[in-house]
């Protein structure tokens, strides 16, 4: 330990910067999972109110004519379309806001 002529300092630097440069790659991904898990609820609500809606369909309760639904102080919009890739089916689909203020569809089919 005697011939240590200034080599810890370097080291110690070394080792910081590379601590610097991981939390720096590591922050945009941490932030990115706090947005996505803000955003968990909000798509839950959006699956059950098209799980909903496709159900209410096929029991003859609704029609498929578009609609927005206000549900726990969230817009969702809901609209159809013709499956094409399969006769006799028709694609319902909600629409909503993220908590980042961009927007995402949700679809599923079900049989006319």
């Amino acid at each position: 330990m005697r011939n240590c002529k200034g080599y810890v300092y370097l080291e110690l630097m070394a080792a910081f910067s590379i601590f610097i440069l991981l939390a720096l790659a590591i922050l945009p991904i941490l932030e990115e999972v706090l947005t996505q898990r803000k955003d968990i609820p909000v798509r839950t609500e959006a699956h059950h109110l098209l799980y909903e809606r496709l159900t209410a369909f096929m029991d003859g309760e609704i029609q498929a004519v578009g609609q927005e639904i206000i549900y726990k102080k969230r817009s969702f919009e809901l609209f159809w379309k013709d499956h094409g890739d399969f006769p006799g089916m028709i694609e319902g689909c909600v629409r909503y806001e993220h908590e980042t203020g961009n927007w995402e569809s949700i679809c599923d089919a079900a049989k006319k």
